[in-house]
Formats: C-alpha cells, sequence, structure tokens
C-alpha cells in the first residue's frame, strides 16, 4: 500500500497515484501494489514525482543577477581577485558571449606556480558546462547541481546566460518547504 498526501499547490498527488492504479485527489491518494519490490515501487514513485510535478516556482524566481562573468582570456589572477571581491566561489567564462566554461575556486588548486597566475582563465576552466532552462524547478536544479557535484548552474536561454542559480539558491528555496 502506498499512501501520499500533499500541501504543495501545483502538485497532484491523485495523479501519481492513478498511474499506478490507486486514485485520490490533488492533496491525497493511494494505491495498492500486490508482490513488487519496495525498491522499484520507491524508483517509480520518484519518476512519477520528477514527471507530473507542476513546477508552481521556477527558476526564474530565485537566480541570481546580474551574472559575474569572465572573458576567456582574463589572467588567472585577475580572476582570483574577482571571486574574492564579489564574493562567489565560481563564475561562467564567456569567448565574446558564448559560455566556453565555467572556473570556480576549486580550479585553482591546479595551478602550481606563480607564473601560472598570469595564464589566461581558459587554460584552467572547466570545459563542459552545464546549464538549465529558466522554467525548471529548484529541485531540478539541486539534483543536477548534487549529481555533478558543482555550486551553480548557468540560467540558458537562446543560448545566452540570463543568470545563475546557485546551490545555495536551491538548498535555501528547498530549506523553505521543510515544516517548522
Amino acid at each position: 500500500m502506498v499512501i501520499g498526501r500533499s500541501t504543495v499547490d501545483g502538485f497532484d498527488v491523485g495523479s501519481i497515484m492513478r498511474s499506478m492504479g490507486g486514485g485520490g485527489h490533488p492533496n491525497a491518494g493511494a494505491a495498492l501494489l500486490k508482490s513488487v519490490n519496495p525498491a522499484a515501487v520507491e524508483d517509480r514513485i520518484n519518476e512519477l514525482v520528477l514527471g507530473n510535478q507542476q513546477v508552481s516556482v521556477q527558476i526564474s524566481d530565485l537566480m541570481t543577477f546580474p551574472v559575474i562573468t569572465v572573458p576567456d582570456d582574463t589572467p588567472m589572477k585577475k580572476v582570483a581577485e574577482i571571486l574574492k571581491e564579489k564574493g562567489c566561489t565560481g563564475v561562467p567564462v564567456l569567448n565574446d558571449t558564448k559560455p566556453v566554461g565555467m572556473i570556480s575556486r576549486r580550479d585553482f588548486r591546479r595551478i602550481k606556480k606563480e607564473s601560472q597566475l598570469k595564464s589566461p582563465v581558459k587554460a584552467f576552466m572547466t570545459t563542459k558546462i552545464l546549464t538549465i532552462e529558466p522554467g525548471k524547478s529548484p529541485m531540478q536544479a539541486a539534483r543536477l547541481m548534487m549529481k555533478h557535484d558543482i555550486g551553480r548552474l548557468p540560467v540558458v536561454e537562446n543560448n545566452r546566460i540570463i543568470c545563475i542559480i546557485t546551490r545555495s539558491d536551491a538548498m535555501l528555496y528547498l530549506y523553505d518547504l521543510l515544516p517548522d
């Protein structure tokens, strides 16, 4: 037996339970499942929750403005100054207006000699840049950041970074959902 309840607007528990052969309404539902593996049921519920939720709060409601970026030819020493001055742990790297990478404090560990601080950021940046669209949910952003162990996601629309969502932005939102 699976029983679900929700007090979150835009989240239909009944729909999820109907997908599993049960029933209910937006705030509560149940389904009777026979001869099934509990781990498989949990996986299926997680899949249905992520697929059926209506996103009432979007990343665009939480994102950080303005986005601090650096050109790909910026010396690492200047990047370090920007990170310290702005109080951030990482920033997108651009070639003109196109995102080409991310640089974070973690990337500075690869610097072995002081002379490397004169090198352009493109020599040390992470080139596999993960992005997210503004209409996605904070939960989707948090899961993506946790899965890839990253602290920020550029929010991209029409191949341009419009803002950024940080792990802190997403976690603070999700923390506020917890009951007191």
